[in-house]
Order: structure tokens, then sequence, then C-alpha cells
């Protein structure tokens, strides 16, 4: 009787275990996605993850989104969640200083093992990849990428008699030309700095070349030598000779539009996210094109940067998040994706209709066929370091700096930031 009170005790007991097993082989893991994508984007994003949860039903992804909050409030809740231990599974990132906290904070798992298992090195643009490299080690994939230069209005360059220049003084005879017809040559917002930032980057671009420019921003040489004081008097030239629109320091950067929209400004300083912006604010895309900036300088180089996804280093679900990467960034899905889902795209071989979106479409092929960039400094510095760049750039406009003086000041603000780490 005991004996089978035992078999009877066990078999239960079998039971149960087996039981166990098959629910926690059909509860789906969920996987914790973070991005600044809200409104339309996140409806059409979610249909995308709910469409990879068909295909993969042991795997539910719930996309949590902090839109329209801006970088500084985004990054706060992803630390804040981190410290805590509650950090996402994968999370959207910038790139530079700003997903360097992460890196260094350990919270972002190392990915060189993945893009060899999934060839990820073949179907990502480079300049993007290398964008993301931080210590010699890459955490994240490129999921968008952009470019920064000069947006002009196709009218006023017929008007008077312009084309687009193909060197830095070509470039400034078209300043001074437009000038001297009544029209300001470039509109920007200097509300916050970093459309103003846009403009200064190039002049460093200019004046420094490309490997000077990069030894700049590692810190790896002094910002006190000619070529940034060149640069700053570069800058200084835009600023007296009224080739910025007046009292630009204080315009919000989506008013600088304004004039442009109006017919007083000829260019602005705009990313290639551009043309959709055209057509949201109701403007002919068709009378508006762009050039890349004339650095004078081979190959040539613009502003551009990469935003990312990365996988966190604590999640227990890495091979499903890797997994999940490597279905997202593919060819066939970033396609679909393009422009509802998705802004932009990290991966080679994905473009708009070309004849829906001309300009849009050019970009892509410029930025999927660009040697390098060079990346926008508010990318580059970290935050005590980048409001000492801005004090310089704001005290050119306004007097308050030399060129010379700023140069100086900035290398001084340079050593004391790194004597302080």
């Amino acid at each position: 009787m005991r004996n089978r009170s035992l078999l009877v005790q066990l078999s239960v007991c079998l039971l149960l275990v087996l039981a166990l097993s098959i629910q926690a082989m059909a509860a789906p893991i969920t996987l914790r996605l973070m991005t600044v994508w809200g409104a339309e984007q996140k409806e059409h994003l979610d249909a995308l993850l709910a469409e990879y949860s068909q295909i993969n039903p042991d795997v539910e992804i719930v996309h949590e989104v902090m839109a329209g909050a801006g970088a500084a409030l985004y990054q706060e809740v992803l630390q804040t969640g981190f410290a805590g231990g509650s950090g996402p599974d994968v999370y959207f990132e910038w790139a530079g200083e700003l997903a360097g906290y992460f890196i260094d904070s350990g919270f972002a798992e190392p990915l060189e093992r993945y893009y060899e298992r999934y060839g990820w090195d073949e179907i990502l643009i480079p300049w993007a990849v290398d964008a993301l490299v931080r210590n010699g080690r890459v955490h994240g994939v490129p999921v968008s990428t952009h470019g920064m230069t000069f947006w002009y209005r196709a009218d006023l360059m017929n008007q008077l008699g312009l084309e687009e220049p193909q060197t830095y003084a070509e470039l400034e005879a078209l300043c001074q030309k437009a000038r001297g017809q009544g029209i300001y040559p470039l509109s920007l917002g200097g509300k916050y700095n970093w459309q103003v930032m846009r403009l200064l980057d190039f002049l460093i671009e200019h004046t420094c070349g490309p490997e000077l420019h990069d030894k700049l921003n590692r810190l790896e040489t002094s910002w006190d030598c000619p070529e940034v004081v060149a640069a700053y008097s570069l800058f200084k030239k835009w600023v007296d000779n009224d080739w910025i629109t007046p009292g630009f320091l204080m315009v919000a950067p989506d008013d600088a539009r304004i004039p442009w929209y109006q017919g007083m400004a000829l260019m602005v300083f705009e990313g290639s996210w551009m043309e959709t912006t055209l057509i949201n604010d109701g403007q002919d895309p068709y009378n508006f094109g762009f050039f890349l900036n004339p650095t004078d300088h081979d190959p040539v180089r613009i502003s551009g940067f990469a935003e990312q996804f990365m996988i966190s280093s604590v999640t227990p679900y890495k091979e499903e998040a890797a997994e999940f990467l490597n279905w997202i960034i593919s060819r066939e899905v970033q396609q679909r994706g393009l422009g509802t889902a998705f802004g932009s795209t990290g991966t080679i071989g994905v473009a708009p209709d070309p004849q829906q979106l001309p300009n849009t479409y050019k970009w892509r092929q410029v930025l999927t066929t660009l040697d390098a960039t060079y990346p926008p400094h508010d990318q580059v510095f970290q935050a005590e370091l980048l409001h000492h760049f801005f004090e310089v750039q704001d005290g050119l406009v306004t007097g308050d700096f030399t060129p010379e003086s700023g140069a100086k000041y900035f290398q001084k603000a340079v050593e004391e930031w790194k004597a302080s780490q």
C-alpha cells in the first residue's frame, strides 16, 4: 500500500513538472523596446512589431515611447531605469557622448559576435557602423543615418543667376551676390545653439581638414591653433557681412525656416529629413534642393550621424534581442517601413520612390556612398565641454570673443575638463 501511495505521489509530481515545463515552453518572453518615436510613427512600428511576434510567437515585444521629450529627458529616463534595475532590453540611442554614458556604465552589450553571426557588416552603411564604435567596440546597429548641409530655394538660385558652389570661394561669392540683391544667404535659428553649430562645424572642417578636425574632436591636439582661429574668423565674417538673418541667436530652429519660405533667405543648414518637412509645411518640394558643403578637401565630408538600437547588457534575452535586430534591419523590413515606421535607415540598398521624394532619394545615395562624415559637436563633447563650445560660438556673434581669444578660452576649458576627469 505504501509503495502504491509513493507511486501515486511520484506520478503527480511528474505530471506537475511536465505541466510546468509545457507552460514555460508555451509562455512567450517579453522584450521591452524603448524609443523616442511617437504618434503615427509609433503606430506603424507597432504594426511591424506585431508582425514579428506572429512570425515568432515565443517573443512578445512591448514598445515603450518617450516621444517629444528631447534627448535630455529620454536619457534621464533610461539612466534611472538602468540604475534601478528596470532598463529596457533593447533601446534607441543617438551616437557619440549620448550613447557613451550607457557604454561606459556597462549597460550596453558589445555586439561584435552578432555582427559576425548575421553578417551585418555586409548590409549596414560602413561609416554609420564606424560612428557607433567607442573604445574599439561596437554596441549598436544603425537604424537611421542623417547628413546635414546647405538646402536652397531653386527659384531664388535661378533668379539670382547662381549655381551650386563647388569650392568654398564659390560659396562666399554666392553669399556676396545674394546679399547684394537684398537676399540673406542663410537663415539660422540660434536658440539652443545646435543649428548655428552646424555652420561652425562646417567651417572647422574647411579650415582644419579631416585629420586635424578629428584630432580636435578627440582632444588630442590644442584648439588654440591657427586653423581653429581661421574657422572662428570665417564664422565671424558670415555674421559681420550679414550673410545670416538678423537676430538669429534668439530664433528657434523651426522658425528659421520662415524667412526661407518667404523668399527672404536663400539657404538653410538642414538635414536629409528636410524634404518631408517641406511637404508637411505645405511647400513645393520641387522648389528646393541641396548641395554638399564645399570643404575643399578630398573626399568631401559632411556633418553626419547615425542613430542606433542597442541591447542591454543585463537582459537575460540577449539572443532573442539580437535575432529581433537582425529582422528589423533587414532590407525587406526597412524598405517596407521607410517613411512610416522609420524616418531613415542604416541599411544599404533602401531608398524611397525617386518620383515621390526625389531629394530624399538623392540623399540616400549620398549617405550610402560617403567614405566618411564628421560628427556634430553636440555628439562629440560631454555637456560641460559643449557648454563652453557654445559659449565661444555665441561670443563670436556678440563680440565677447575674438577668434583668437575664443580659441584660447576653449583650449583652457579643455585642459581644465581633462584635469577634472
